[in-house]
């Protein structure tokens, strides 16, 4: 059960890393989130100085029905509202978060003589200091566009907007709140600037779009953080159950061997040492294997077949006696790294069986690999030879132990057909 579950949790790793990378490519360069502001509900007004002539400002679409106004201004306007055009969103305590938001496309065409110096405005209402019964309290954003900037779409940062000058000191603003807001805007507006000559002028609004993405980006990465937050904890709880069970496991296996090999009484303990032990290595010979063979019944376990490298060719070398000394080695070093689970048999020449009651595939393969290194790395071969060995490892599934022997005998020569000092598992 926990197995299956450390493998469902291995497999969510790699779902939700493929997840976590679909979806920062398509919160990065996916379509954005636009809100068109012509094409929505809008009340579309025109604004002009209380002083100014009949018929001064008048409404004038243009030909495809984009909203602008034309104005006649008889000298250089120097307050608000002199002229303009107010498209209204919502009611005034109402408002559109606008700062989901980061770039605003806006293209302006003007018409009339002389450089023309249009601002617009961003009204957003806060109740921290607005009046409703004062008309210019709202918070004035604006930017400002220069003669040059007329006739081309612009990608304007809503981080640019700042509150104009002019409402800052004529409300006294205090400082904690002179910077842009745009969580609450309910108007736009295209005013005409204080440096417009007189004349007749117009502007139309040919282009008006806000673009962002569809989540705050900070929202967006703490919700990855978060899911990985909530794997991560969930694979530590599946993985510590998962070991917890191992060492249970493993604990309850040594007690069962412990157990088996305490019913054996000293004496023939004894014997079966002269007998069944190799009087060269102090392992296990073929008799003693057979007879531990004998013994597994149904025990679960894995067989770790293991040959020297090159065998015949240090005794043909170096002769005999320093092939010996380098099997006493061989096998001190591998019983010095091995646990009480596991039983070295000398199956014949530098063959050995290395057999491991509860053992399975992995952890046998974990084991053999580990002796593999240990082995190439030991400094005290005999004539400062290299030594290395080949591994082959089978786990029982039900198999007679004659076939399992069969299956490592067959790793074994895949290991050796593949080059040596290596391990192969069947």
């Amino acid at each position: 059960m926990i197995a299956s579950s450390s493998r469902f949790a291995e497999s969510l790793f790699w779902y939700l890393l493929a997840l976590t990378c679909c979806s920062i490519l398509l919160f990065e360069f996916g379509p954005e989130r636009v809100l068109d502001m012509k094409g929505g509900p809008l009340s579309v007004t025109v604004q002009q100085a209380a002083d100014a002539a009949p018929g001064a400002v008048r409404y004038l679409p243009s030909a495809d029905g984009n909203p602008g106004v034309e104005c006649i201004l008889v000298a250089s306007p120097d307050s608000y509202p002199s002229c303009g055009l107010v498209l209204t969103l919502t009611s005034r305590q109402q408002g559109i978060n606008l700062a989901r938001f980061d770039m605003l496309h806006i293209r302006l065409s003007v018409t009339g003589e002389g450089e023309q110096d249009w601002r617009f405005y961003l009204r957003n209402y806060n109740p921290a200091y607005d009046k409703v019964d004062d008309p210019l309290q709202p918070k004035f954003n604006e930017i400002i566009f220069r003669p040059a900037d007329y006739g081309k779409s612009h990608e304007v940062p809503l981080d640019v907007f700042t509150p104009a000058t002019w409402w800052i000191k004529y409300f006294n603003v205090p400082l904690q709140q002179q910077g842009a807001n745009l969580d609450r805007v309910y108007a736009m507006e295209v005013v005409a600037g204080s440096d417009m000559p007189p004349g007749k002028h117009g502007v139309v609004i040919e282009e008006l779009q806000f673009h962002g993405p569809w989540l705050d980006a900070t929202l967006f990465y703490r919700l990855i953080l978060f899911v990985w937050f909530i794997y991560g904890c969930a694979f530590f709880l599946v993985n510590h159950i998962y070991m917890k069970q191992r060492l249970q496991y493993a604990h309850q296996a040594k007690l069962e061997v412990e157990a088996l090999n305490r019913t054996l009484s000293e004496e023939s303990r004894r014997s079966r040492e002269l007998a069944c032990y190799d009087p060269l290595t102090g392992a296990l010979n073929r008799l003693g294997g057979e007879r531990l063979l004998a013994e597994i019944d149904e025990l679960a376990c894995s067989f770790i077949y293991l040959d020297v490298d090159h065998f015949k060719q240090i005794n043909d070398t170096h002769g005999h006696p320093v092939g010996d000394e380098v099997l006493k080695h061989l096998v001190s070093e591998i019983l010095r790294h091995c646990d009480a689970l596991c039983h070295l048999v000398r199956w014949g020449g530098e063959e050995f069986v290395l057999v491991c009651f509860h053992y399975d595939r992995l952890r046998a393969a974990s084991l053999a690999e580990r002796l593999r290194v240990i082995l190439a790395a030991y400094p005290h071969w005999p004539s400062a030879l290299r030594v290395t060995a080949s591994f082959g490892v089978a786990e029982r599934a039900g198999d007679p132990l004659e076939l399992l022997l069969k299956r490592a005998d067959e790793a074994l020569y895949q290991a050796k057909k593949r080059g040596r000092n290596r391990v192969e598992v069947n």
